[in-house]
């Protein structure tokens, strides 16, 4: 009987590092107003970068600050990568009407203890974005990230095989522990990442459906300013102009899965899809297998 592959060596992805100027200057600094909280290869990079096009957005230190995602979230380390109440103020005197300010974070979407932490740290009133992809789409473009990255070390087929194995316990461990990260949990969760509706579920009890805009990714891609001015006007804000520009960023290397493997996938995350369609109250997008 031919052994199970070991599991390569795994680290989280590190959080951006806030400058002693921004930790000294956090109490003067604002806390984020909405999330654009994934889920990862979905499109996230490119529709934070659309929105943040807003003069109305406020600038970030960080593309994803991943502080509710990691060890000792605290609301300094939340203001310390934000723009100050200052500027804020200064802008609504001058130009008057309403500005944001956001985080962005594909890993939040589907970590176990960040809707918990992001209520008790930003409060109720939070505004979350989500946007899902095809999850045997997904899970694929997933594995070649993490390939590319040189983290992942096996083929599709055995990743999937082996993800049961290197994910058990790690969910629970992040939700017992309020300091845990998981290189695991991170990176060799292709299906796990895919069961968006027990994600979405999580979020809502924290924060109730009516706070969050779930968009597909479909959609994005064939009318990205479309989407982002729909999020943008979700948000209270005026749309971007149109700059006719349909180029996405951080496209994946356009491999795609053989039509076995996408079969399978597709069969497999059938019920899933059902279940989040149900919790939508509106169809999904996806082919049935």
């Amino acid at each position: 009987m031919p052994k199970a592959p070991k599991t390569p060596s795994c680290v989280p992805t590190p959080n951006p590092r806030p400058s002693l100027h921004r930790l000294i200057s956090a109490p003067w600094r604002i806390l984020p107003d909405f999330l654009l909280i994934g889920a990862q290869k979905s499109g996230t990079t490119d529709l934070d970068r659309r929105i943040s096009r807003s003069p109305r957005i406020l600038p970030r230190a960080a593309k994803e600050c991943r502080i509710l995602a990691g060890p000792r979230p605290s609301r300094v380390r939340c203001r310390s990568l934000q723009e100050s109440g200052f500027r804020q103020a200064r802008l609504r005197r001058r130009f008057g009407g309403r500005f944001r300010a956001g985080d962005a974070c594909p890993y939040y979407l589907f970590h176990p203890r960040t809707p918990k932490v992001a209520r008790d740290l930003l409060g109720p009133d939070l505004d979350l974005v989500v946007l899902l992809r095809d999850p045997a789409l997904r899970a694929w473009s997933h594995h070649r990230h993490e390939t590319r990255l040189g983290v992942e070390t096996l083929d599709f087929e055995d990743a999937i095989e082996q993800e049961t194995t290197r994910l058990a316990g790690e969910t629970r461990r992040l939700l017992d522990d309020p300091d845990a990260i998981s290189g695991p949990h991170e990176h060799f969760s292709y299906l796990a990442r895919g069961r968006y509706a027990e994600q979405l579920e999580r979020w809502f009890e924290a924060f109730g459906s009516e706070r969050t805009l779930v968009l597909f990714s479909e959609d994005h891609f064939k009318d990205p300013d479309g989407t982002s001015n729909r999020v943008l006007d979700w948000l209270g804000l005026p749309p971007n102009p149109t700059d006719g520009t349909p180029t996405i960023a951080n496209r994946g290397d356009g491999e795609v899965p053989s039509p076995e493997i996408l079969g399978r996938l597709r069969g497999y995350f059938a019920p899933e899809n059902e279940r989040l369609a149900r919790l939508l109250g509106r169809p999904v997008p996806w082919p049935d297998p």
